[in-house]
């Protein structure tokens, strides 16, 4: 549709400034090419047509305004205008039915009464113009109404303000109550795909920024630290070809900034800078003109790869970002796994690295409120799914039976694997395109998730089954570079990345070294962590005794010695910690370790209300 509304605003032309002139009542100057401005009091016109860009601009307010802009104001959406704009062009184009919504939905409570709103907005600098734009509305109590409009035009999330100046420690804003809300954003309906976005904090800097004259301007619904709206809507904003934003000028807004940079893409995202808090107060300080400067100096993200050395922050380990391992013994060590980093575990069949791998890299982000993506190569989907349920569950919940020719089976009480699963749903996503498992295909995947949904753990396992796309002889090139991949995306989405392999061949079982992995030397090389894990044997596990039968060699009491053979972050290294196993549920344990320990699917009391869904998006 962008391209039809472009090709529509060609063929419209000029007539478009006769439109504009007439609907206002513009007094017109043919000489000059000018009028007065119907967005502010002036008495000398500077409202100016150009017939190249279509538009008009206001040299005295700066705002800008075209055939678009003045269809949305006039039929309330973007949908709307892009309508009516076709039908005065006579192109065709059929639009999309709304999907039809089962769910309770929003339903302003408001009064015609608008006084002590838009009383309120205009001492906050904002216009009368704008109040009526945004159709700014009050409830019985004189609260401000902002109801928010999704792309379809229908009512997704509406919230309340006092219309006040609010004290600290009062209610800033609420949503409306007993009702499903949609994760959009405020005035979305009336952004215009074919213009550069605005998006900043909060409803009133939004409505500050369209005073200025800055009309394509939504803001998020639910602070900075909520970034749900990026899934929500990201077809919607991949149509813009350029986003602005605008936080608030603190630590939630920066942080929100860097958030957002890598899943809108840093190539088609501005920041605005300003010692101003925010946009208001830069309007009611120094007036339209300064905010519109501002959005018009907004600059790219510095060019990738090229960073001053004196802009780079101190790392303060103190202050990093870890995933803990969940084991105490590992993370004396390690502190935990650095955000932004590549581990690699390895360890023969049948040395538990499997069990290790559900329990660490699945389990335990989880239960730090991570989501988790996991490409299994080997295991059926429905297999893998059972076996991270078993550690999940704890030893308390989980009954073995005989199964066939000897072997056990472990069954998760059926009312607790409901409750576990309602627990991770739209947290754990699995790569279920059995088509093409190369290594791009798989990192393509781990970029969406990333982008759309904020995943910071990612789980391979295990390399041997990744597509390399390449002959014998490239196979060492390949797994450099594959590594090398994994690397940069970890820091680029301050990920934690797992990454299992095999050891070398070997004919008999042994404590493995790094040296050990299988293939390149620079899969170690460029990780930042390399563990292994080793099966204590029976032998192992037995006292060593003299011919007198006195003990000269106490047997190892673990079951599995993981060994840390590389950790760059903090630099110790060669480490071994041992670990019992808790036949039951497959866990491992530490000496300070709790076997029992609660993942917290039991005190989970609530949801995300905006569930993703998996199979179809990894899938596509």
């Amino acid at each position: 549709m962008i391209d039809k509304v472009k090709e529509a605003k060609q063929i419209l032309g000029s007539r478009a400034k006769d439109i504009i002139i007439s609907d206002f009542n513009i007094t017109w100057n043919t000489k000059n090419n000018k009028g007065i401005c119907p967005f502010h009091k002036e008495k000398t016109a500077s409202f100016s047509w150009d017939n190249k860009k279509l538009m008009f601009h206001c040299f005295g307010c700066t705002a800008n305004y075209d055939i678009v802009d003045h269809f949305i104001r006039k039929y309330g959406t973007f949908k709307e205008a892009a309508k009516e704009l076709f039908k005065e062009t006579g192109i065709d184009y059929r639009f999309e039915k709304a999907e039809i919504k089962t769910k309770r939905s929003p339903k302003a409570e408001n009064t015609t009464e608008k006084n002590n709103a838009y009383k309120y907005l205009q001492s906050r600098g904002i216009s009368k113009h704008t109040c009526e734009y945004a159709d700014i509305k009050q409830d019985s109590a004189g609260n401000i109404v902002f109801e928010y409009y999704n792309q379809d035009d229908n009512i997704g999330l509406v919230k309340y303000r006092p219309s006040k100046n609010i004290e600290k420690g009062e209610i800033k804003a609420w949503c409306q109550k007993d009702v499903d809300h949609e994760p959009i954003l405020y005035l979305m309906h009336k952004a215009d795909p074919t213009k550069p976005l605005l998006i900043c904090e909060g409803e009133i800097d939004c409505l500050s920024a369209i005073t200025a004259g800055f009309r394509n301007t939504v803001s998020i619904p639910l602070g900075a630290g909520n970034t749900h709206w990026v899934a929500h809507n990201f077809e919607w904003l991949n149509q813009f070809s350029e986003i602005i934003l605008w936080a608030d000028n603190d630590q939630a807004g920066k942080k929100m900034i860097s958030e957002l940079l890598p899943r809108l893409d840093e190539n088609r995202v501005k920041v605005v800078s300003v010692k101003e808090k925010d946009i208001n107060e830069l309007l009611l300080i120094k007036g339209t003109r300064f905010v519109m400067d501002a959005i018009e100096k907004a600059e790219y993200a510095p060019v990738k790869g090229v960073v001053d050395l004196a802009d780079i922050e101190d790392f303060d380990f103190k202050n990093a970002k870890f995933l803990s391992s969940g084991f105490k013994g590992l993370n004396k060590w390690t502190n935990g796994f650095l955000y932004g980093t590549l581990v690699v575990l390895f360890g023969i069949n049948g040395s538990g690295k499997t069990a290790l791998i559900n329990q660490m890299c699945v389990c335990e982000p989880l239960s730090q409120g991570e989501k988790v993506f996991i490409y299994s190569g080997e295991m059926p989907r429905p297999q893998l799914k059972n076996i991270i349920e078993i550690p999940m569950a704890g030893p308390d919940n989980i009954e073995i039976k005989d199964g066939a020719n000897g072997s056990t089976i472990h069954i998760v009480e059926k009312s607790v694997r409901e409750q576990i699963k309602e627990w991770y749903k739209s947290k754990v996503l699995v790569y279920c395109d059995d088509s093409d498992v190369s290594y791009n295909a798989i990192i393509s995947k781990m970029e969406a998730v990333a982008k759309r949904h904020g995943v910071k753990v990612f789980v391979l396992d295990n390399l041997a089954v990744i597509d390399l796309c390449s002959s014998e002889n490239e196979k060492y090139t390949k797994q450099k570079e594959m590594t090398r991949l994994l690397v940069n995306f970890a820091k680029k989405y301050n990920a934690v990345v797992f990454l299992a392999t095999h050891p070398r061949e070997h004919d008999t079982i042994k404590r493995l070294s790094k040296l050990d992995i299988s293939g390149s030397a620079d899969i170690s090389n460029l990780a930042h962590y390399v563990i292994s894990t080793h099966r204590v044997t029976d032998d192992e596990k037995e006292d060593k005794k003299d011919k007198k039968g006195n003990i000269v060699d106490m047997g190892c009491p673990y079951d599995m010695i993981m060994d840390l053979h590389k950790n760059r972050p903090l630099g110790h290294q060669d480490k071994s910690i041992g670990l019992k196993f808790e036949i039951k549920s497959k866990r491992f344990y530490g000496d300070s370790d709790a076997p029992d320990k609660n993942y917290g699917w039991e005190n989970n009391s609530e949801q995300l209300d905006w569930v993703i869904e998996a199979e179809k998006l990894l899938g596509e």
